[in-house]
Formats: C-alpha cells, structure tokens, sequence
C-alpha cells in the first residue's frame, strides 16, 4: 500500500518523510560542503541567517533538515485543505519529499531549504485565495513570502512577479490588488530600508539588488549537474507535463479552487522554466522553486493513474532522487 502514493494514508506519508529525512540527514553528514552559507552577490536575507548562526556548519545544516519538514508538511496541508486534486490525497506530502531531497542534499543546502520553506509558504497560502471564500491575510501572506525569495536570490525575482500576475488576474479587484503589490514590495524595500539604517544608501541597495538580477553568474546549471541529476529533473519535469494533460483532460469537472490554483501553478511554472533557460542569473535556487511546482503537480499524475503504474513511477522517483543526491 505504501507505494500506492496517490491512497497514502497520514502515517504512510509520515514513513515516506521520516524516511527522506534520514536519508537527508546522511547526505548532510556526509557533504564536505559548508552547509549553504555561500550565497549570491546580494542576498540581504542569507547574509543576516549566516550572521545569526555564526556561519556554524552543525547548526546550518541541522536547521535544514528541520526546514526541510516544515515545507513538505506546510505544501502538503494546504494542497489537502484545498481540495486541488480530483480526491482528497495525501501524495503532496510524498512527492513533495521526494523530490525536494536532491536540491537540498548540496554544499548550498542551507540556502535551498530556505528557499524551498519560502516557496511552499508562499504556494500554501496562494492555494487558499481562490474560489469564494476571499482572505486578505493568506493573500498577502503569500505575496510577502514570495517577495522574500527575491532578498534570498535575486533571479527569484520572477517568482513573485509571476505569483502577483496570477492572483491579480483570479481576484480582479482594486483592493486586493493593491494588498498583492504591497505584499511583494514590502519585503523588498524593508531590506533595503535596514540596508540605509546601516549606513547603505538606499538607491546604491537597488542597483547592487538588479545588477545581480541581471548580471551573468560564473557557472552554468548544467555545469553544477551530474548525469543523475539531470535525468531526474527530465524525469520530474516530464512527470508535471503528463500531470498537466491529465488535468486539462477532466477541465470540465474541476471546482474553481482547482481551476484558479492550477491557472496559476501553469503561469508560474512557464515563467520560472523561461527564467532558467533565458535569465543570466539563474542558478540552483530557480531550479529548485520550479521542481517545488513539480512537486505540487505531480499528484495529479499518481491519482489518475492506476496503482500498478502509480507505484512504478513513484519506484522509479525515489531511486533517482536518492541517486541525484549522491
């Protein structure tokens, strides 16, 4: 029953998490790497948590697996309490652990898993702003999440842009337009605030902030993969398209909290895929956001889909995400 993901029961995703978890822990362990306090040229957000933990290893990389948990399980309840999918499920919580394990088992770890707690609080609360119940807070919420990836990773600036587009479009109206905008810029521009409290000068905080956005980083994406790792993204990646035609195939009897919140997971997804082949700065992080959008896409696949198939790509999954995080 266990590799049945799209009938997991709650402590059948509890195992699956336990079990990724671990084995992110191992990997953490083993990892030479320095826990993710390497960051990108401007990155006000990393530079105060490596300034927190005292850029201790131990401590970085113990906050990861705790980060770790929180993403999966704040995804997994709201895709659950929004009733996303054809059928209550809880394969959000197992895909979601899934996949999530070989972006953050890197020398970056620290980085990603604050980018990925970003993300899924930002996904989470997006989920709760359509259909007819409106709530101002989950609304700025997620945008003030979203606008925070953009202080943790400046070619995650697409992100909130893309989410703002999407909501602005569902909600349509002045009000909550204006809670979406502020939302975004407010993170934004409160880094830059404390930037000028320091001393900084507040138009030198924006230029050095889109001059990272914009600016070629030294190494390409495909430079930091391994075979596994790239056939693993090809496999997610090829997952979340079937998922699509699966979802697309039953438009028909989809509720409007369905239809708005995968509308808005296909707009971002294409802007974040177009930024990772077209923006000189994309890096790990985007990659990372746009496999935590697989990730939220893919139980649409397992729960169409018939149990034996269902069981062999989620087979097929873990093991290649156990060897891209190798």
């Amino acid at each position: 029953m266990i590799l049945d993901v799209a009938r997991h029961k709650f402590y059948e995703g509890l195992i699956t998490l336990f079990v990724t978890t671990m084995a992110l822990t191992i990997f953490l362990i083993v990892n030479s790497g320095d826990g993710g306090s390497a960051y990108a040229s401007y990155s006000p957000v990393m530079s105060l948590l490596s300034a927190v933990t005292y850029d201790v290893v131990f401590v970085q990389k113990s906050i990861v697996a705790i980060l770790y948990v929180i993403s999966v399980l704040t995804l997994s309840r709201s895709t659950l309490r929004t009733h996303i999918y054809p059928s209550d499920t809880m394969a959000t919580m197992s895909t979601c652990a899934v996949v999530m394990l070989p972006m953050l088992a890197t020398g970056a770890a620290f980085r990603e898993s604050v980018v990925v707690l970003l993300g899924s609080v930002a996904l989470a609360n997006m989920f709760y702003c359509f259909g007819p119940h409106r709530s101002m807070h989950r609304l700025f919420s997620a945008m003030l999440a979203a606008g925070l990836l953009a202080m943790v990773e400046p070619s995650l600036a697409v992100v909130p842009i893309a989410m703002s587009a999407a909501l602005i479009v569902a909600r349509k109206r002045v009000r909550e337009v204006v809670v979406v905008v502020v939302g975004m810029l407010l993170p934004i521009f409160g880094c830059f605030y404390i930037e000028w409290l320091h001393g900084v000068g507040f138009t030198h905080s924006i230029s050095a902030w889109w001059s990272s956005v914009v600016k070629s980083i030294d190494y390409s994406i495909l430079d930091s993969m391994s075979i596994a790792r790239l056939i693993f993204v090809a496999y997610v990646l090829f997952m979340q398209v079937v998922s699509s035609v699966f979802y697309f195939s039953q438009h028909d009897v989809h509720s409007q909290v369905m239809r708005g919140a995968w509308r808005s997971l296909h707009l971002i997804s294409a802007v974040v895929v177009l930024a990772l082949v077209l923006l000189p700065s994309a890096s790990d992080s985007l990659l990372a956001v746009a496999l935590l959008l697989s990730s939220a896409m893919l139980p649409m696949f397992f729960v169409c889909s018939g149990v034996i198939i269902s069981s062999i790509c989620y087979v097929v999954l873990f093991l290649l995400a156990i060897a891209a995080s190798i």
